[in-house]
């Protein structure tokens, strides 16, 4: 069956190893597919507003899966066309819970990521490059009090990091409130509402857009991409992936270094 949407995880698949940088091959072969008339998705643990650098790249990119999975934006149209946030009540008890540690967490609201002043004083050993990172801080946005930003409102995730020996404390809450946890980084927890997961928010799309499973491709490397692995007819662990990943897909594709997505959308989708 035709490929009639391609969906790429970010960090460590469609980006160089710098976590920086679209390949003008990778870029090519995206392009190629948007003339075809394929639809082309980035499904990302960042949030949207961490997507522009991405999407200054590759500007015909039609959908973004972002948060994990928790929330789907068409960037033609403009608007959010699904969602599945973590509902008030638990986002504020996790805000009370995280606090009372010496951990490093951000929240995820509204396509950004909320970080206390506070919290910077634990360092995240996350194994990204500097430069990346430096980039990442400076597009957060700092407060005095989560409980007040997030006010009355879900969140898209909870993420932790520098959890140290209190990791099992903090899994054991998610787990008691339903969350889902997955991880994209080394010493990451990122929590989501139950059902969002970047396998269901496309489900979601390809319903709007009136496709089955078997006419879509992605491409992944981590534990929180298996979900679209599973998913989609057509999927590629990439070779730098971990291997509880590769499970999870139908296939192997090279890794990010040498463009192992444009590899395979040259193969299998031109």
């Amino acid at each position: 069956m035709a490929v009639k949407l391609i969906a790429s995880d970010l960090d460590g698949t469609l980006m160089a190893p710098e976590h920086m940088t679209v390949t003008e091959r990778t870029k090519k072969a995206l392009f190629c597919a948007h003339e075809k008339g394929i639809k082309i998705a980035i499904a990302t643990g960042r949030t949207l507003r961490f997507t522009d650098s991405v999407t200054a790249q590759i500007p015909f990119a039609d959908y973004v899966v972002s948060s994990n999975g928790a929330a789907v934006y068409d960037r033609n149209a403009n608007e959010y066309v699904y969602s599945t946030l973590v509902p008030n009540k638990i986002a504020l008890e996790a805000v009370e819970f995280l606090n009372s540690l010496p951990v490093h967490y951000h929240i995820y609201l509204g396509g950004r990521i909320y970080i206390q002043n506070s919290a910077l004083e634990y360092a995240a050993d996350t194994g990204l490059p500097e430069e990346f990172l430096r980039d990442f801080i400076s597009r957060v946005t700092l407060c005095d009090s989560l409980a007040e930003v997030i006010g009355e409102s879900g969140v898209e995730v909870i993420d932790v990091f520098s959890m140290g020996e209190n990791e099992n404390a903090i899994v054991n809450f998610f787990k008691e409130r339903n969350l889902v946890m997955t991880s994209a980084v080394r010493g990451e927890l990122a929590a989501t509402a139950l059902g969002a997961d970047k396998g269901t928010a496309l489900n979601g799309l390809c319903g709007v857009l009136g496709i089955t499973a078997d006419e879509v491709m992605t491409f992944g490397d981590a534990e929180n991409d298996c979900p679209m692995l599973e998913f989609a007819g057509l999927s590629f662990a990439m070779e730098n992936g971990n291997d509880i990943c590769k499970s999870a897909a139908k296939a192997v594709a090279p890794s990010n270094a040498v463009d192992g997505v444009a590899q395979m959308i040259e193969k299998y989708a031109l």
